[in-house]
């Protein structure tokens, strides 16, 4: 391998530099564009802390009715706790 104080070698092209193809990328990596998307759409990270029994209860109820956890919990706040009475 080439050090950096080396001259080039004589007969031996540097490989082309060749531009990156398709759309100019809008972010840095991926956790910024998350950080957009959920700056865009209003969105808050919470954590929750459950027991185990209930977590795995929980969790083969999602699978068997085919939904996901935010708007399964989403639900039940806004119906549940932030009701009219």
């Amino acid at each position: 391998m080439r050090q950096a104080d080396q001259p080039e070698l004589p007969g031996i092209k540097p490989p082309m530099v060749t531009k990156k193809r398709g759309r100019p990328a809008i972010h840095a990596d991926p956790s910024a564009r998350q950080r957009a998307y959920m700056a865009r759409n209003g969105i808050v990270p919470m954590t929750v802390q459950l027991p185990e029994a209930l977590h795995a209860e929980f969790m083969t109820w999602l699978t068997s009715k085919g939904k996901k956890q935010s708007t399964v919990i989403a639900h039940l706040i806004r119906t549940q706790l932030l009701r009219k009475r």
